[in-house]
């Protein structure tokens, strides 16, 4: 769970475990028609409707809105974005491509999902995080003499897989000559030596050790990422601690970054992993649950548990989620 959400929030976030099906989605298509709009007009294009198909993951909706509501990605009017704590040489980037009307470009959606994934979740600051690193989508450098991720990404899973399997069926002669795209990934790879390759798409993360061998790589399967120093409290941005704060009238706390200048907003309370919202009822539930409701339905004899759960409700989406421990 955060401890803290940085604004300012979009409606939607990250959905938890323990959420009700199907809750509200944020009206991200309504914002990526808009800005397809404007790049049309801006481009001079035929046609200015976007056409989604297939329909949006919702990871690839919820990463955005977790980008734009921890402030670690800006959207201009026509789709350009960029990124906190790029150097002035990286970006910006666009969300759409030119043809015969706008083409949203799909494999930046989750790109940009683990580019906040990172900062929010694993701690790196966003200084640390670049992308676009050799021949791989991003990275994540923590000063040492390897990077500590390197991170490929595609729009879907079959996208991963061949990308994968074009990886690890490098040789060492094309790694040492890459000729293709993913030849150049494993030659990446055998450079630079990561301690972790992470690879993803929509609904999809696989973590893996990178080992060389006789001059090419070969994927161990890893259990997670690995997570940066940056405190709660300190900067997203560059994960300095000399931050400066003060009390909004409506209850947040302004923050600002001596060492960056980067400015955002802390929620003082338990905030929504969903929405951000700080106006959350908490309760409490000591007693005894099932493991699998649906199996309890026909099985008295069903696996169950003594649980200490304290259990909260956001009044803003009502979003239902839980923390706490339980015991055989």
């Amino acid at each position: 769970m955060f401890e803290h959400v940085l604004h300012p929030a979009v409606p939607g976030g990250l959905r938890t475990e323990n959420e009700r099906a199907d809750p509200p989605m944020p009206p991200i298509e309504d914002r990526l028609r808009r800005w397809a709009e404007e790049f049309a007009a801006r481009r001079g294009l035929p046609g200015t409707d976007l056409r989604i198909d297939p329909p949006l993951h919702r990871e690839e909706v919820e990463g955005l809105v977790l980008a734009l509501g921890s402030g670690l990605v800006t959207v201009e009017r026509a789709g350009v974005f960029r990124v906190a704590g790029a150097s002035a040489a990286k970006g910006p980037y666009n969300l759409f491509s030119a043809g015969p009307r706008p083409v949203l470009n799909r494999e930046y959606l989750i790109q940009i999902a683990v580019f906040a994934e990172l900062g929010v979740r694993h701690r790196w600051p966003a200084r640390q995080v670049v992308f676009e690193y050799d021949a791989l989508d991003l990275a994540v450098l923590d000063g040492g003499e390897h990077p500590a991720v390197l991170v490929e990404t595609k729009r879907d899973e079959a996208g991963l897989d061949a990308m994968l399997a074009g990886v690890t069926a490098a040789t060492e002669s094309d790694v040492s000559q890459p000729c293709t795209a993913d030849q150049r990934k494993a030659s990446a790879l055998v450079r630079l030596r990561p301690r972790v390759f992470l690879t993803a798409a929509p609904g999809v993360r696989r973590c893996f050790v990178p080992v060389v061998e006789d001059g090419r790589v070969r994927l161990v399967p890893a259990s997670e990422v690995p997570s940066g120093s940056r405190g709660e409290r300190d900067c997203a941005v560059c994960g300095g601690e000399d931050v400066l704060g003060s009390r909004l009238p409506d209850g947040r706390i302004a923050l600002s970054c001596e060492g960056c200048g980067y400015r955002w907003s802390r929620t003082p309370k338990h905030p929504c992993p969903r929405c951000g919202s700080g106006d959350v009822e908490e309760n409490g539930y000591q007693g005894w649950a099932f493991e699998d409701k649906e199996e309890a339905r026909d099985n008295a004899d069903a696996d169950w548990h003594y649980v200490d759960w304290r259990v909260f409700r956001c009044g803003r989406c009502h979003n239902e989620w839980r923390e706490g421990s339980r015991a055989r």
